[in-house]
C-alpha cells in the first residue's frame, strides 16, 4: 500500500475518531430516541391538570447523553405568575393573571436581573420570598432557593436543590418563565441571521419561547443589599434547541470535549469544579455559529481540535462570552488569579501534545492507539449508520425507550383520570410508532394504577360493601378495568393476589402465589433491568409489537402506596416518604411474592411450611446476581427477609438481615430499620 500524505493519514484518523467516539456517544438514531424519551416523559409529567408547575427536562441527559456521570437535570416552572420585560405593554390578559413579574436588568451584572413584583395573589412560596424596598416589591432568589429545598437527603447546588435516589443524582430548580425575548440577548439573534446558525425556523422557535429566570446571584456585587434579590436569566430551552439541530459530526464534538473534561482536565486540575461542560458547549456552540463549513467525519479531528483552542484562549484572558449575553464573562468570580494560571498550564500542555492528547482518556486509549498506528483500518469502519448500527440494537433500545422512563403518576379521583388520559391520547395523533406504543403503555399503567387503590386502599370499607355503595361502584370498576388492561405481565396477578390476601383468603393466596412463582422462573420472561435481546428479536419477527412484548414478556417491579401497602411494610413507606418526599415503594416480584406466602402460612398457622419459603428468600439473596432483584431494591430485599425472620421468631438472623439492609447504599427508609432493630431488643 502506497504512503499516504499527512493531509490523508489525519482525514483516516478522523473518521475513525469519529467512529470511536460515535460508538461512546451513540449513533445518531439512538441519540434521537433517547431525546425523544425524555421529551415524551415531560409531556406525561405535565399532563395532569392542577399541577402548580411544568417540568422540563435539561441537560446533558436531555441533550441525548448517556455518559455513567451524565446526572438527571429539571426544571419547574411555576405555572401561576407571568413574567415581563419592563419594556413590554401590559396586555388585558396579563391583567387577569394571578401574579405578574417585571424584569429589571439596570443596575445588575450581565446575564442577572431583578424581578419585581407587580401583582401578587395565591402563590405561598412567592409570597414567603417578597422583599421590599424602596424601588417596590422585589422576589428574593436566596429565600426561594431556602423555600424549594424539600427532603433532608437534599442539598444546595447553586440554584438547584440536588438529590441522589436510587444511585441517580437528580437536580432540580424552581424556575419562572419569561416568553419575551430579553433586549440583553438581541445581539444573538442578528448574529444567527447574519451567519445563518440556528435555522431561521429554530430561531423564531427560540425567540418565542423566551427565557427563563432561575434564583443564584452573580458573583460580582457580592456585597450589594440587593444581591439576595438577583436572578440568572437562564437560555436553558434555547440551548436545548440548539443542540437539537447539530448534526451528528457536530454533536460528537461535544461529546468529546466532554469526554476530555471528565476523564482528563477535572482529574489534572487541583479544583476540579474550575471547568465545566457548560464552558465546552459555550464553546461548542461559538464554534458552529462562526465556522459554517461542512462538518463531517473527515473534519471530524480539526473541529474538535479548533474548540479545544478556543477554549485555551479564553482562559489565557480570563473571559468565557455567554453565548447568548456575551457581554456575561461566565469566568467571572471563577477562575482568576493563581487558579487561572495553574489552569492554563493544563491546558497548554495538552496543546504541546497535539491531537494525541486524546490519548490521556482512558475510554478512547486502546481504540485510538491501534488508529494512530495503523491509519488504514479506517477504510473498513464506516460512518454510515445503516451499516455499522445493527437493527437488533436499535430494536432493544427502542424497547428500553418505552420502558425506562418513569411511569408512575398521582392518581386521585375518576374525573383527574379522564382529564390526564385525554392529555395522553391526544398525543396519539403521530406517526412515531414509539410515541404511540408509550401512550398506550401509559394509559394502561394509570388504568391499573387507579384499580390498584381502589382494589387496596382502605380495603375494610370495601369489603363491607353494604355500608358504602360509592365505594363498592368503585371496587367493580377497578375490577373490571383489571380484566381488561395489562402493562407488564404478572402486574394484575400481583395486585389481585395482594388484594385476595387482603380479603382473608389465604388458600386462594398461596395458590395463585405458586402459579405465578413458576411463570417467573420460566425463561420466556424477562425483567425490565435485563433484558435479552433474542428473545425480543424472535418475538418482534413474529409479529408481535413492541407494546405486545412489553405486556407478555415483561415483569416490572411491584409498586407499592403507602395507602395500598401492606401492614407490614407501613413503616418503611412512612420512612421513605419523610427521607425523600416519594410515597412509592419498589419491591423486586420473587420477594414480594415469598413475603406474602409466608404471611398467608402464618395467616393459617401452617408454621412449618413458611420455614421452607424463608429459606427459598434467604438463599435467593445470598446467591441472586441480579437477576432476580436489581441492585437498586436489595436494601427493600433484606428489610423484607427481617420482617419474615421477626415473624419466624429468629430475632438474631432478623438482626443480620437489618444490618444488611442498613449498610445498604440504597436505603432510603433508614429511621423504618433502625425501630426495627431497636425493637428485636438486641445490642
Amino acid at each position: 500500500m502506497a504512503a499516504l500524505s499527512v493531509d490523508d493519514e489525519l482525514s483516516l484518523i478522523s473518521r475513525g475518531l469519529y467512529r470511536i467516539v460515535s460508538d461512546i456517544v451513540g449513533p445518531e438514531c439512538i441519540v434521537v430516541l433517547r431525546r425523544q424519551e425524555w421529551d415524551i416523559s415531560d409531556a406525561f409529567s405535565n399532563c395532569i391538570s392542577n399541577k402548580k408547575r411544568t417540568r422540563v427536562m435539561s441537560g446533558s441527559k436531555a441533550e441525548g447523553f448517556d455518559f455513567k456521570s451524565s446526572d438527571f437535570d429539571f426544571m419547574f416552572i411555576d405555572r401561576n405568575a407571568i413574567v415581563c420585560t419592563s419594556d413590554i405593554h401590559i396586555t388585558s390578559q396579563m391583567h387577569c393573571t394571578p401574579t405578574l413579574l417585571i424584569i429589571e436588568t439596570e443596575n445588575v451584572s450581565p446575564g442577572f436581573a431583578f424581578i419585581r413584583c407587580q401583582r401578587y395573589q395565591n402563590n405561598a412560596m412567592l409570597k414567603r420570598a417578597l422583599v421590599l424596598r424602596s424601588t417596590g416589591i422585589y422576589l428574593s432568589s436566596k429565600k426561594i432557593r431556602e423555600s424549594f429545598m424539600s427532603t433532608s437527603m437534599s442539598s444546595c447546588h447553586g440554584p438547584c436543590q440536588t438529590s441522589t435516589l436510587l444511585g441517580c443524582e437528580r437536580d432540580s430548580a424552581y424556575t419562572l418563565s419569561c416568553r419575551f425575548w430579553p433586549k440583553e440577548a438581541i445581539s444573538f439573534v442578528h448574529r444567527s441571521l447574519r451567519r445563518g446558525w440556528p435555522s431561521y425556523e429554530t430561531l423564531m422557535q427560540i425567540c418565542k419561547d423566551g427565557c427563563l429566570l432561575v434564583p443564584i446571584n452573580s458573583k460580582q456585587q457580592q456585597y450589594s443589599d440587593m444581591t439576595d434579590l438577583q436572578w440568572r436569566i437562564s437560555f436553558s430551552l434555547a440551548e436545548k434547541k440548539l443542540v437539537y439541530s447539530m448534526n451528528h459530526s457536530q454533536f460528537l464534538c461535544y461529546g468529546l470535549s466532554k469526554l476530555l473534561l471528565n476523564e482528563v482536565l477535572k482529574k489534572a486540575s487541583p479544583n476540579e469544579d474550575l471547568l465545566c461542560s457548560y464552558f465546552m458547549k459555550t464553546a461548542v456552540f461559538w464554534e458552529i455559529s462562526e465556522d459554517r463549513n461542512d462538518w463531517s467525519p473527515s473534519n471530524f479531528l480539526s473541529k474538535f481540535w479548533k474548540v479545544f483552542c478556543r477554549l485555551i484562549r479564553w482562559v489565557s484572558i480570563g473571559y468565557c462570552p455567554n453565548f447568548f449575553i456575551p457581554e456575561n464573562n461566565m469566568f467571572q468570580g471563577k477562575i482568576f488569579g493563581e487558579t487561572q494560571v495553574t489552569l492554563l498550564g493544563t491546558l497548554r500542555d495538552l496543546y504541546i501534545d497535539g491531537y494525541w492528547s486524546l490519548l490521556r482518556c482512558p475510554s478512547l486509549y486502546e481504540d485510538l492507539s491501534l488508529l494512530i498506528t495503523r491509519p488504514e483500518i479506517a477504510y473498513i469502519l464506516s460512518c454510515d449508520e445503516s451499516e455499522y448500527v445493527p437493527s437488533s440494537k436499535i430494536m432493544l433500545e427502542r424497547l428500553r425507550f418505552i420502558l425506562t422512563f418513569d411511569l408512575s403518576i398521582g392518581v386521585t379521583n375518576r374525573e383527574e383520570i379522564l382529564r390526564i388520559m385525554i392529555n395522553m391520547l391526544s398525543m396519539l395523533n403521530t406517526q412515531s410508532v414509539d410515541i404511540m406504543c408509550t401512550v398506550r403503555l401509559r394509559v394502561n399503567y394509570l388504568l391499573q394504577t387507579y384499580s390498584q387503590k381502589a382494589f387496596l386502599s382502605q380495603n375494610s370499607s370495601y369489603f363491607n360493601k353494604s355500608r358504602n355503595r360509592i365505594m363498592h361502584n368503585d371496587f367493580k370498576t377497578a375490577q373490571a378495568i383489571l380484566c381488561r388492561t395489562k402493562t407488564f405481565f404478572c402486574m394484575n396477578y400481583f395486585i389481585l393476589i395482594q388484594h385476595i390476601y387482603m380479603a382473608g383468603n389465604y388458600h386462594r393466596t398461596i395458590e395463585m402465589i405458586h402459579y405465578t412463582r413458576h411463570k417467573l422462573q420460566s425463561q420466556s420472561y424477562m425483567y425490565t433491568w435485563t433484558l435479552n435481546g433474542d428473545i425480543i428479536m424472535a418475538a418482534l419477527q413474529r409479529g408481535m409489537s413492541y407494546d405486545t412484548v412489553a405486556k407478555s414478556l415483561i415483569v416490572s417491579e411491584i409498586a407499592m402506596y403507602e395507602d395500598t401497602s401492606n401492614e407490614e411494610l407501613k413503616l418503611e413507606c412512612l420512612a421513605l416518604e419523610q427521607t425523600v418526599g416519594a410515597c412509592l415503594l419498589s419491591i423486586p416480584p420473587l420477594v414480594f411474592l415469598n413475603f406474602l406466602l409466608i404471611l398467608s402460612y402464618t395467616r393459617l398457622g401452617e408454621n412449618y411450611r413458611r420455614y421452607d419459603i424463608l429459606d427459598e428468600l434467604h438463599t435467593l439473596l445470598y446467591h441472586d446476581d441480579g437477576n432476580h432483584i436489581r441492585i437498586l431494591h436489595r436494601a427493600i430485599s433484606w428489610e423484607i427477609l427481617g420482617i419474615c425472620q421477626q415473624l419466624c421468631d429468629d430475632p438474631h438472623g432478623a438482626y443480620q438481615s437489618y444490618l444488611h439492609a442498613l449498610d445498604n447504599d440504597f436505603n432510603y427508609f433508614k429511621q423504618a430499620t433502625v425501630e426495627r432493630i431497636i425493637s428485636l431488643g438486641i445490642y
